[in-house]
C-alpha cells in the first residue's frame, strides 16, 4: 500500500460523525480526500472546514443522495471525470432507526424499502460503477453499524409484519 500522502481516498458520508472524523485524519495525513455528502450547503461548509483545520487543500466535495439510485449513478460519474485513480473507498452512508411509526414503510425514490436502498443497493452500485478507477491493490471498507436490525432474506422488500420490527401492515 502506498503512503497516505500519496493516496486518493473517497469517503461517503463525509459531513458528519465517522465520517467527518475519518476524514479529517486522512486530509491531516495528507491524503487527497474525496468528501461526499446529501446537502451541498453542508458539504460545502464541511469542506472549507477541513481544508482550514488541516492546511490540506486537496480535498474536494461530490453532493449526491443515496435514496435515488440515478443521483449514485450521477456521483460516480463525477467522481471518475474528476479523478483518475481511487486507492481507498470507505462506503459510510447509512441510516438506522425505522419509520416514524411502525404502521409506515419507508420507500426510497427508487421504490426500494429505504434502509435497504440507502445501506445497500446505493453502496453495492456505487462501487461498481466507480471498480474502472480503482487500483490495483486498493481498499474497499465497507462501515455498518451493530444496531441494525438482522436481514430476513424472506422479506428482502421489508413488507411482512414481524415481531419487533418496523414493517408495513397488510390490508386484510
Amino acid at each position: 500500500m502506498k503512503p497516505l500522502s500519496d493516496a486518493t481516498i473517497l469517503i461517503t458520508g463525509a459531513t458528519d460523525g465517522l465520517g467527518k472524523m475519518t476524514a479529517e485524519r486522512f486530509a491531516k495525513q495528507g491524503a487527497r480526500v474525496l468528501l461526499h455528502g446529501r446537502n451541498k450547503e453542508k458539504g460545502t461548509q464541511v469542506l472549507e472546514e477541513i481544508k482550514q483545520t488541516t492546511n490540506n487543500q486537496n480535498i474536494a466535495y461530490f453532493n449526491g443522495d443515496f435514496s435515488s439510485l440515478s443521483s449514485v449513478a450521477e456521483l460516480s460519474e463525477q467522481i471518475i471525470s474528476n479523478d483518475e485513480r481511487l486507492d481507498i473507498l470507505i462506503n459510510n452512508v447509512g441510516i438506522g432507526g425505522g419509520p416514524r411509526s411502525k404502521d409506515e414503510r419507508e420507500i426510497s425514490q427508487d421504490g426500494f424499502e429505504l434502509r435497504w436502498a440507502v445501506n445497500y443497493l446505493a453502496q453495492v452500485l456505487l462501487t461498481k460503477k466507480l471498480l474502472p478507477i480503482i487500483n490495483e491493490g486498493a481498499r474497499i471498507i465497507n462501515i455498518a453499524s451493530v444496531g441494525q436490525s438482522p436481514i430476513d432474506f424472506d422479506d428482502l422488500k421489508m413488507e411482512k409484519i414481524m415481531m419487533g420490527t418496523w414493517h408495513t401492515l397488510e390490508a386484510n
